[in-house]
């Protein structure tokens, strides 16, 4: 830890943390500096910056009445280094302090209508070279384009995913996907913090655990965007189409339901207000159909393509889902695989039950000696009794 009152050091968070780290690898487009008065102007009119879609503009003016005087303080050429939760995580180069035209294009005030004043962006902002010290991102970037070059692949599909939780339709849209694709590129993206949502390593120990035991998983890429809420609930779905770009993805797959895409038909074809962002880039926009369960069909859907109507159909609503999980109910498996339902009330609630051994062992046969259960068996055994039909 260090002293995070010395005049050449600002504090920020982890979403202005991770938003850096995606301009510093090149993740949201090839411009990886933190923009000038004129340089931001050019994205403010015209959306685009040196020949490339900039929904937001790379000004940077942190927060806080502190972090402000010390930006106002610095001078051209000198050192600001940036501190979270008391370590020095980053530095930059200061070429310029401005005051800020339009502070609701900023890339770090995306979000700014879900946060308290002391953490919305300032009057004044700072431009220049920076450098962020964690690279694993960088990493991540770099093996998945070599992967992509060195097998020659020419059908590269992405998707962004908040797996919160992981459930039916999700498998089935990676399946989806991965059938037409040389290999599919996995975004696992930041959901807000919330009481009501899953955390993001558990989310992620859940999708990696279905992809390496039910994928082919050398068709599978998993990038895992810790450190940024920048595509929590689909805000800007420009964003999605850059990441997925300068990640070597041809084509980006999004649900008809998608927030911000604007689907509209014209001569009964599908489109959306990303049309000119897509060709402008060469990727190619999929959009899926809706997908339920029917219960006269007895299986996943298209909405689409089924006859039955929607008083057949059971829709899958993350937050019901969640409602089940967070009180301790096991969802039925044709909503979500019991390992992935076992995995999660074993984290909920690790320590349930006062005599857990004993409830195993009047539950569930055994071969004849007493098994040691764990949390995770308790509940795959239990989803086995659900799933017993002679009785029933």
């Amino acid at each position: 830890m260090i002293s995070t009152d010395r005049s050449n050091i600002i504090n920020i968070n982890q979403d202005t943390y991770g938003t850096l780290g995606l301009i510093k690898n090149q993740i949201l487009g090839k411009f990886k500096r933190l923009m000038d008065a004129n340089e931001a102007k050019s994205v403010y009119q015209t959306g685009y910056f040196r020949g490339e879609p900039m929904p937001y503009a790379y000004t940077f003016a942190p927060f806080g009445r502190r972090n402000q005087a010390v930006i106002r303080a610095i001078k051209q050429g000198q050192k600001l280094e940036f501190a979270l939760n008391g370590n020095i995580v980053g530095h930059m180069v200061v070429s310029s302090v401005y005051k800020l035209e339009n502070p609701y294009n900023s890339i770090f005030a995306a979000r700014e209508i879900e946060l308290d004043e002391d953490n919305k962006t300032g009057k004044y902002a700072v431009s220049g070279e920076f450098e962020i010290y964690d690279n694993n991102l960088a990493k991540i970037k770099e093996n998945v384009l070599n992967r992509i070059k060195e097998n020659n692949y020419q059908k590269v599909t992405a998707l962004m995913l908040t797996a919160d939780p992981f459930h039916r339709l999700h498998e089935r849209l990676v399946r989806m996907t991965i059938d037409k694709a040389d290999i599919t590129i996995i975004f696992l993206i930041c959901t807000l913090e919330n009481r009501r949502n899953l955390d993001f390593k558990l989310r992620l120990k859940t999708l990696e655990y279905f992809v390496s035991n039910f994928l082919p998983n050398e068709r599978v890429v998993i990038v895992p965007f810790e450190n940024t809420y920048l595509f929590s609930n689909h805000i800007n779905p420009v964003l999605e189409c850059l990441a997925a770009y300068n990640f070597g993805a041809t084509k980006l797959v999004v649900g008809q339901n998608h927030g911000g895409i604007g689907m509209f038909y014209d001569h009964n074809q599908p489109n959306t207000i990303l049309d000119s962002v897509t060709k402008n880039l060469d990727i190619e926009l999929i959009v899926m159909p809706e997908l339920v369960y029917c219960n006269q069909c007895r299986t996943i859907v298209s909405i689409k393509t089924c006859p039955h109507g929607q008083h057949h159909h059971i829709k899958y609503k993350s937050d019901t889902l969640k409602e089940l999980l967070f009180s301790g109910i096991l969802p039925p498996a044709i909503l979500m695989r019991k390992e992935i339902s076992a995995m999660i009330l074993s984290t909920l609630f690790p320590n349930r039950f006062e005599n857990f051994q004993k409830i195993c062992n009047d539950l569930f046969p055994n071969v004849g000696l007493l098994e040691d259960r764990t949390q995770n068996d308790f509940y795959l055994d239990l989803m086995s009794l659900y799933q017993t039909t002679s009785l029933t």
